[in-house]
């Protein structure tokens, strides 16, 4: 049975893997593209995003990929913190109780503020129901994909064993045996 990961660690997922380290590749590389990504994952329509905006999206995104490197032991980023606190102040994120009286943060800002906004409340959900901590970055170099880490005891290190966490394990037995 495929393991699935939950809905606010799975947006915080998609944002950060829009830039696939390994091979460059860059589902939000200009300002239409991002918008188009947020028309496809949150289903909001935008009629155009400002450079500027686009360019807070993107450090964003890597000061998001910073902070979940932090969950398999690399130090806090005080840049990326910053622009975590940045971006949900241009979000000015709120209280919104839906129907059945559970509470999430949602953004007031319209555009991308409104869309990071969802992202940074898709952390703090995740921060709320114990999610947090399995929201992690590939410790290899070449990828640094963020991941849900499915294990029991929450120590995954790699996006997978077969790629990524083989590659690692290939070069540390060369090193030894070499």
């Amino acid at each position: 049975m495929p393991e699935t990961t939950p809905p606010a660690p799975a947006l915080v997922i998609d944002f950060v893997n829009t830039l696939d380290v390994e091979t460059g590749s860059d589902a939000i590389d200009s300002p239409g593209a991002l918008r188009r990504w947020i028309e496809q994952r949150m289903g909001t329509r935008f009629r155009s995003v400002e450079e500027e905006a686009w360019r807070t999206a993107i450090d964003t995104r890597e000061s998001l990929r910073d902070l979940l490197a932090s969950h398999s032991g690399a130090g806090l980023n005080p840049s990326a913190l910053k622009q975590l606190n940045r971006a949900g102040r241009g979000a000015a994120l709120r209280p919104h109780f839906n129907d059945e009286g559970e509470a999430t943060f949602e953004p007031i800002n319209p555009g991308v503020d409104w869309a990071l906004g969802r992202v940074l409340g898709a952390v703090m959900t995740a921060q709320s129901d114990g999610t947090w901590d399995r929201l992690k970055v590939c410790q290899a170099e070449d990828c640094r994909f963020a991941f849900y880490d499915h294990s029991k005891n929450r120590s995954g290190r790699w996006c997978t064993m077969r790629v990524c966490g083989n590659r690692a394990k290939t070069r540390t037995y060369r090193q030894r045996h070499g």
